[in-house]
């Protein structure tokens, strides 16, 4: 098969990475794939099996204005299927969703990595129709593929106009994972007791949440926050930490390219997110062998917080239950078999359900 990816860039986000790793499976099973970018603003490293392809495309512009470059699109995949015909084409980004809308051919099958139950349930009764109808437009007589259960759930209860809806969770590099948190860390890492939250600064993940909660916790550690993001979201976060006085025990850290070793590291990760697509951090940190708590928030964690794991998960989001749950995690013994939960996101096992549906879809 001939398998392409239809991305805004190749920036070192979350569906670049997924698509990167996806991409080197299809490889290994003997496909060929492609990039197809909006522009060339590059940060991920490819490698030369996989062919990239820029379109120069403005990015990240409104939904009226980025279908007018449909046409550019359509012009190019026509002279390129008649060199090799693409069987399928994954869309993951709104950018590129918006451009194949217009375009009726089944092989462009959106990838969907957010959920907007939440802000969908927070929008008055004219806004959730425009919504509907909206979205309706965009996968209009095309296949959707779902990082998440609760996602694809969602999608079916106000829409019916897609070809077909699946399910198949984000792919993980096992062994690499593993192998990355194996790497020397700062000695500042090493010489710390800590629980974190690796991810965006972003009111969405709710790190206010996190940080009152920690200010309840009974054991002694520190919380690291690892990432980059909103400069005034930080800020606000900054004065919530000289507030309840805990200045010398919380930090609020740079993203690292490899957050693996300090995840090991780590007493436990967390997560309070108000929203999520499907939680890659939460996996992450399993293949670490770090426990974690999180939130019970709409899609994605209660999917991968399953046996033992469910237990701290936390249904109502309030500081002191997320306490109480960071608590009990580290103040217990609970023996957890991490690979039972992992094991079924390996990256192999996933892209092979990718092309199984692939082929039911020819």
């Amino acid at each position: 098969m001939r398998i392409g990816f239809f991305l805004r860039d190749l920036r070192i986000e979350g569906v670049q990475v997924v698509a990167l790793r996806l991409a080197k499976e299809f490889i290994t099973l003997g496909h060929q794939c492609d990039f197809i970018c909006l522009d060339a603003e590059k940060e991920l490293e490819i490698g030369t099996d996989i062919n990239v392809h820029v379109l120069n495309i403005p990015k990240e512009i409104k939904y009226k204005k980025i279908i007018k470059y449909a046409p550019i699109f359509s012009k190019w995949l026509y002279k390129e299927d008649l060199k090799h015909r693409f069987d399928a084409i994954l869309c993951a980004h709104g950018d590129t969703i918006n451009i194949v809308s217009v375009l009726d051919d089944p092989r462009f099958i959106i990838q969907q990595h957010s959920c907007d139950k939440t802000s969908y349930e927070s929008k008055n009764y004219l806004k959730k129709i425009k919504y509907r109808l909206k979205l309706s437009k965009k996968v209009n007589k095309k296949h959707i593929i779902c990082v998440a259960k609760g996602m694809a759930d969602f999608i079916s209860s106000i829409t019916s106009s897609y070809l077909s809806i699946t399910t198949i969770y984000n792919p993980f590099a096992i062994d690499e994972i593993k192998s990355l948190s194996e790497k020397p860390l700062d000695e500042f890492f090493l010489k710390n007791d800590y629980i974190c939250y690796v991810g965006r600064l972003a009111t969405e993940k709710r790190l206010e949440l996190l940080i009152n909660a920690y200010a309840l916790i009974n054991k002694e550690v520190k919380l690291l926050i690892i990432g980059d993001g909103c400069a005034e979201y930080k800020d606000s976060l900054l004065r919530l930490i000289n507030k309840l006085g805990v200045s010398n025990k919380v930090f609020i850290l740079p993203f690292y390219n490899n957050p693996f070793a300090i995840i090991k590291k780590a007493k436990a990760l967390i997560l309070t997110s108000e929203t999520e697509g499907f939680g890659n951090v939460l996996v992450e940190a399993l293949i670490c062998h770090t426990p974690i708590v999180s939130v019970d928030c709409y899609s994605g964690p209660a999917e991968i917080m399953t046996g033992q794991l469910k237990n701290y998960l936390v249904k109502e989001a309030e500081p002191k239950n997320i306490a109480n749950k960071i608590d009990e995690l580290l103040l217990g013994d609970a023996a957890l078999d991490f690979e039972k939960v992992y094991i079924k996101f390996e990256s192999t096992k996933i892209a092979k359900q990718y092309i199984r549906l692939f082929s039911s879809f020819n």
